[in-house]
């Protein structure tokens, strides 16, 4: 409930006027009544602060720019609707079937009673939960939930898999509320943002150091992991050798292990370093990673055969642009490492994609044969999707001036996706100079942004910065094209 009263606070302040309350009906998918019971609710909340959401009968609900300035300047969404959020008993289902799951990974059997009565929810309910998320298992990792009369429920996987587990619950939805959120399921409480931000500065420095990119979302996963690893082991809970875990440590990863172990005061053993290695190869790079580091003759065979089949198969010759290879093995060597290791993806993008370019889709699919054959592994939907979208770059043609820069977490896919997008629509009237993601922009200097116009977002940036910006979807619908035009219209008007 708390989760969806943040967002209708978001909705309202990232609104540049008035947002109807049959709109915030339909965003929200609750009905009007809800949300003028939600509004009460966090004007309440809000009461002790000093500022309010207001109301107009025939326009709908607004924050006056006083009323802004409060929430910005005080951090009001995170600290009293996030706080709120956390500390209360799991009410969407989501968030039901994560704390059970999260549960399972620290106890080896819990009764479903005691389950219900920790929920305040039926037993059926919390079987119903069981059985969304054993059907969830088996899909993606191939493990399963055991019942038994005498002990409750047990999960069937050993510390790697329960670490893999955790890995795949933090990176569903990685805001910042929702993993404290499951964090004190794990851990009780235990703060974790606060480290995760001072490990992300050393992951960022230290892979740029030896020529590795991540896209936002992996380097904040990839902190998650160290920590979640960290905590396992003050638990008891340690990885062994007959986890099938070997290997040598990279010098990135050697380099990261120093200042992180030097900043948490805590040792981890190799075997823990080479796991986490092993989720660094998995993770998503960006352009700029130097390619040597994450190619293996493999993956180059792979992106070969598949562009040369779709030559062959499309007439349509991708090779003579080293770029598109080079782009093809930034995305195919980590996600055969995510095959291999049943990994998760950082980014989650809307698979619907497929549909809105159905050729580029079907020239996708021609690499599914290829890695069945030489790796004997099943790609899935989402990764045909990012492969679609860079399919979508590769083969169209764009050019591209209000100083913009794109705000962004996800993948080389998805931004080089959302610049092709915006050089195609708005060519002439918008210049691209820089790419950030969240936590680079949230700490980059007020100096460096002077000359920045315009920033197009996929996160939410109203409570960092002052400068006009429009938040869009990664997979860039319709809607989100109209709102840039509608600004830059907007724009034009008043500058002449």
């Amino acid at each position: 409930m708390n989760r969806r009263r943040r967002d209708i606070l978001n909705l309202i302040f990232n609104t540049e006027e008035y947002i109807t309350g049959n709109e915030l009906a339909r965003l929200c998918n609750v009905t009007i009544r809800t949300i003028r019971k939600d509004i009460k609710e966090i004007n309440n909340l809000l009461k002790e602060y000093d500022t309010e959401i207001d109301s107009s009968i025939k326009k709908g609900y607004f924050l006056t720019k006083r009323n802004k300035e409060i929430l910005k300047k005080n951090d009001l969404i995170r600290k009293v609707l996030d706080y709120e959020y956390i500390i209360e008993a799991p009410s969407l289902p989501i968030d039901r079937q994560m704390y059970i799951l999260l549960k399972l990974t620290t106890k080896k059997y819990i009764y479903v009673e005691e389950l219900a009565e920790s929920l305040y929810v039926s037993t059926a309910t919390v079987n119903n939960d069981i059985a969304f998320m054993n059907k969830w298992l088996k899909k993606e990792l191939k493990l399963g939930i055991s019942y038994s009369l005498n002990e409750g429920i047990t999960l069937r996987a050993d510390e790697k898999e329960k670490r893999n587990i955790i890995s795949w619950v933090l990176a569903k939805r990685i805001n910042i509320s929702t993993v404290s959120k499951y964090w004190s399921y794990l851990f009780e409480g235990k703060d974790v943002i606060t480290l995760a931000r001072d490990i992300y500065h050393v992951v960022s420095a230290e892979t740029k150091k030896h020529n590795y990119y991540l896209s936002g979302h992996s380097a904040q996963l990839l902190c998650y992991e160290i920590l979640v690893a960290v905590n396992r082991q003050k638990l008891g809970f340690n990885l062994n050798d007959s986890d099938d875990i070997n290997g040598e440590l990279m010098p990135v990863i050697i380099a990261i292990r120093e200042k992180v172990e030097k900043i948490l005061e805590e040792r981890l053993s190799e075997t823990e370093w080479l796991n986490l290695q092993q989720y660094f190869k998995s993770k998503q790079f960006l352009h700029g990673t130097d390619i040597k580091n994450i190619q293996t003759e493999e993956v180059v065979y792979i992106v070969d055969e598949f562009l040369n089949i779709l030559y062959k198969n499309f007439k349509i010759d991708l090779r003579v642009n080293p770029d598109n290879k080079y782009k093809l093995i930034l995305y195919v060597a980590p996600m055969i490492n995510r095959l291999k290791y049943r990994h998760c993806i950082s980014n989650t993008i809307d698979k619907k994609v497929v549909k809105t370019y159905k050729t580029e889709f079907k020239m996708a699919t021609e690499i599914i044969h290829i890695i069945k054959k030489k790796l004997n592994l099943n790609i899935g939907l989402i990764d045909l999707a990012y492969i679609t979208i860079h399919l979508v770059t590769m083969c169209g043609i764009g050019r591209y001036k209000l100083n913009t820069i794109i705000v962004c977490d996800y993948d080389e896919s998805i931004l080089s996706f959302i610049n092709d997008k915006i050089k195609n629509y708005f060519g002439e009237k918008i210049e691209v100079c820089r790419f950030y993601d969240y936590q680079e922009f949230m700490y980059e200097n007020e100096e460096n942004l002077k000359k920045v116009d315009f920033i197009i977002t996929t996160s939410t940036i109203a409570d960092i910065t002052n400068i006009p910006f429009i938040r869009i979807s990664p997979e860039v619908e319709q809607n989100d094209m109209d709102m840039i035009a509608e600004y830059l219209d907007g724009y034009k008007s008043e500058s002449s």
